[in-house]
This record gives structure tokens, sequence and C-alpha cells, in this order.
């Protein structure tokens, strides 16, 4: 005796339906991440960090992290920590919020000491 199987194929309505979440408010699909910060972020480190005169390894050995860790920052390639954005402040000696300073990075501004100076128009 032969058994058949039944291939069952999804209807194709079902098959574009987008799932939605828990709540049934929106899809499940996660948004493209915003790295604006972290590209802020990566500029202001490389920047601060030649204007300070330092290399790579030298600020990491002041930020007792690994040389690959500060590459990887600077490439935008590492999600960085608090506590690690901290540590890069300090050896770097500017507050923490200099280093998230969009104006900085775009070149509005210009680090001197713990202070920002906006550069004139």
């Amino acid at each position: 005796m032969k058994t058949t199987r039944k291939i069952v194929k999804p209807k194709p309505a079902e098959a574009a339906k987008s799932k939605l979440s828990a709540q049934g408010r929106g899809s499940v699909k996660n948004p493209p991440p915003d790295d604006r910060l972290l590209e802020v972020f990566a500029s202001n480190v490389r920047l601060i960090r030649a204007i300070k005169g330092l290399s790579q390894e030298g600020l990491a050995d002041l930020s007792d992290l690994d040389r690959t860790y500060i590459s990887g920052i600077e490439r935008k390639l590492r999600n960085v920590s608090i506590r690690n954005i901290q540590r890069i402040a300090d050896a770097l000696q500017v507050d923490a919020r200099i280093l998230l300073d969009p104006d900085l990075a775009s070149g509005k501004a210009i680090p001197t000491g713990k202070l920002l100076l906006p550069l004139a128009p």
C-alpha cells in the first residue's frame, strides 16, 4: 500500500503579510540602526587624540584599553560602553560630553582644554 504525502503551499496573501509585534502595533522587523552618535564619537576621539599628539597605542595605554579596541572605535565598528567613554575622556583629559558633541565633529567648534570654543562665522 502506497502512502501519498500532500504538499501544502502557503497562500500568497499569507506570505505577503508582515508579522506584528506582540502588542499588534507594528512590524517586528528592526529599523535600520541610527549610527549618528557613533560617528560623532569616533570622529571626536580621533580628532582630540590627534590634537593631543597621541597614537592609538598611546591612547590605549592611557585608557587601559586594547589598541585594536581604540582602532575599532575610530572606524565606527565598536559600540562603546559608558565606562569606556569615561576612560577615554579621562585619558584625553577632556569632559566626556565633548566626545559626544556634534559641533566638534562637524568642525563648528574647536576643543580647548576641557571646554569647547565655537568658531567665529
